[in-house]
């Protein structure tokens, strides 16, 4: 009697750890999917703040799907490419811009180390690397951005950060897929 009270408590204790290893798993998957606005007067810039955080703490490449964008967020990204990070931008065709946003627009596609891709039905705010996204309506517009009550998802999930880049692939031309 008393060996069969030991294996039990021997068992008891082992699954006492296995259900703390899975709640530190489940713990750690908490925070990965976060859904919040921006844009309204309390969250003016949240979308402007993460974006700017997500290019400064890219380490690899960043890559960008994005209607359009101005000349805040191409500086933005020439810095990152100084670092020598390369960044793929995916956006509409250089004749839907303004001759304002042309000029714009020419100043990113020569800009060496990032490389333009050009669709003509983007529709959405894509922003990425291998540590996070950040997925919006709207586009890269500081100013735009900061006046657009939108809804921002930003994913840290490695299993999320996989599919989007996904996507992000079946965007590109098939010479450029991997």
């Amino acid at each position: 009697m008393s060996e069969r009270l030991i294996e039990l408590r021997v068992e008891n204790k082992r699954l006492k750890e296995q259900i703390i290893n899975l709640e530190d798993k489940i713990m750690a998957l908490v925070g990965m999917v976060n859904i919040e606005s921006s844009g309204d007067a309390d969250r003016k810039n949240v979308l402007n703040d993460l974006l700017i955080n997500l290019i400064n703490s890219t380490k690899e490449q960043l890559n960008i799907v994005t209607p359009k964008f101005d000349s805040f967020y191409v500086n933005e990204l020439k810095n990152l490419v100084k670092r020598e990070i390369p960044v793929l931008v995916i956006t509409t065709d250089r004749g839907a811009y303004s001759k304002k946003e042309v000029i714009i627009y020419d100043d990113l596609k020569n800009t060496q180390g990032i490389s333009v891709i050009n669709k003509p039905k983007i529709k959405l705010l894509l922003a990425f690397n291998t540590e996070q996204a950040v997925y919006s309506g709207g586009f890269l517009d500081k100013e735009e951005l900061s006046k657009s009550i939108l809804v921002v998802t930003t994913v840290k999930e490695k299993s999320k950060l996989r599919l989007i880049a996904e996507i992000f692939t079946s965007m590109l031309p098939t010479f450029m897929r991997k």
